[in-house]
């Protein structure tokens, strides 16, 4: 090959490297919002929210929201933040956090400070098999203030 071809080829190469490069950087970006636009489209079909803090025995540390306002700012809450995937678990308490849709649960899974991982029962794509860390932050007043309250 002359060494013209040999430029063309590699910067063939390179075009397709950095395309997938793009590529993954773009996947690994979402927000809950996008997650979870046809789960949580309307929070008035939310008949209620369970929390489970996954540091003690099942069912003694738990609360249950049918407050619509309380559902209301959770889901809020969670619906600003932004994710990005990660590998990393979190080293804190977890909570899991059942959410009724209209009679078909889902689970949010929180771990201190700023691991989520969304597990549906509706659909299977691939991005709630991911773990997300939240790149904006996460106001836990919101659970505490329920856990307090108990």
């Amino acid at each position: 090959m002359s060494d013209r071809s040999w430029r063309v080829f590699f910067r063939v190469v390179a075009l397709i490297i950095i395309t997938g490069v793009v590529y993954s950087l773009v996947q690994s970006s979402t927000s809950f919002k996008e997650l979870m636009k046809d789960q949580v489209y309307d929070t008035e079909k939310i008949s209620f929210i369970k929390i489970d803090k996954m540091d003690s025995s099942y069912g003694e540390n738990s609360v249950e929201i049918t407050d619509p306002a309380t559902i209301d700012r959770i889901i809020n809450s969670f619906s600003n933040a932004k994710l990005w995937k990660t590998e990393n678990y979190g080293r804190g308490t977890e909570y899991m956090i059942w959410v009724n849709v209209e009679y078909t649960p889902f689970a949010i899974y929180f771990t201190e400070p700023n691991i989520i991982k969304i597990s549906p029962n509706r659909r299977s794509h691939k991005k709630y098999s991911w773990r997300y860390r939240i790149t904006n932050g996460y106001d836990m007043s919101i659970i505490n203030d329920l856990f307090k309250e108990k």
